[in-house]
């Protein structure tokens, strides 16, 4: 039996491998667009603004990482998660999912329009505000997790189910259910100014007396983990290439591999 590969601890990811696997994400990606479509159909185009703007924000987390500015990081990290999820779940039924997901974007407008008229500001015409009185908003993000860990784990071997029915066998971490907790939830208290985010910019070198400094210190303890963006983006590709045919899903597993496995 050949040996199996080794896993790479995420916090062994280097920026310089992370920049490696960028490049070879966003290489590939240009391969792709720019691509214009036909009118009629509203998914094709919306799938493949999916594409450049997870390719775009991976570049763009790959470039704070290097940069050294972790916090920031780690913020566009849940970011990429939340497009990512919202992306996949969107892929499960494009013609019914997009008309909700559009119904989101009209009740948050709505939302926005009654706030702002306390300050006498009018952000919807009447007729528009008529239209969106029925929007029903966005589910939290955690229910469109569970449904892309249903789904896409019944129809991709590139994804796993989640299931917490059993005490003694706890579900794993490398689901979308898994990722809102490690990733998301993770990275809230940088995202809502948490004590957590001047504290990366602190140290005590006597007891009692904080220095602050202009950028981050890097500190083991915060368990960043940038490589995960990788990760998520290569599930949209896998989704991508099941819904599109492209990338193939050999390519997408290369270059997620690189990453995730030591070479030897």
């Amino acid at each position: 039996m050949p040996d199996e590969k080794r896993v790479r601890p995420l916090g062994e990811v280097e920026p310089e491998l992370l920049r490696q696997t960028t490049d070879e994400i966003t290489a590939l990606i240009a391969e792709r667009l720019p691509l214009m479509f036909p009118p009629g159909d509203d998914w094709p185009p919306i799938a493949h603004g999916f594409l450049a703007r997870a390719g775009t924000m991976l570049e763009a987390l790959t470039v704070l990482v290097e940069q050294g500015h972790e916090g920031e990081a780690q913020m566009l990290l849940r970011i990429i998660y939340e497009h990512v999820t919202t992306f996949c779940w969107l892929a499960i039924d494009p013609e019914l999912h997009v008309l909700r997901w559009r119904e989101w974007a009209d009740a948050r407008q709505l939302k926005v329009h009654k706030d702002a008229k306390r300050f006498g500001i009018s952000v919807l015409t009447d007729k528009k505000v008529a239209a969106y009185e029925s929007a029903k908003p966005p589910p939290p993000l955690a229910q469109l997790a569970e449904n892309v860990d249903r789904y896409w784990s019944e129809h991709s071997t590139a994804f796993r189910p989640y299931d917490d029915s059993d005490p003694d066998d706890p579900p794993s971490i490398l689901t979308f259910s898994g990722f809102y907790t490690a990733v998301y939830r993770k990275a809230s208290n940088l995202i809502h100014a948490d004590i957590a985010s001047p504290d990366r910019f602190l140290t005590m070198p006597l007891r009692g007396q904080a220095t602050v400094h202009p950028a981050e210190k890097r500190n083991s303890n915060n368990n960043d983990y940038p490589g995960f963006s990788v990760a998520i983006v290569g599930f949209l590709l896998i989704v991508f290439g099941v819904r599109f045919g492209w990338p193939d899903r050999d390519i997408v597993d290369a270059i997620t591999a690189g990453l995730i496995y030591h070479p030897d």
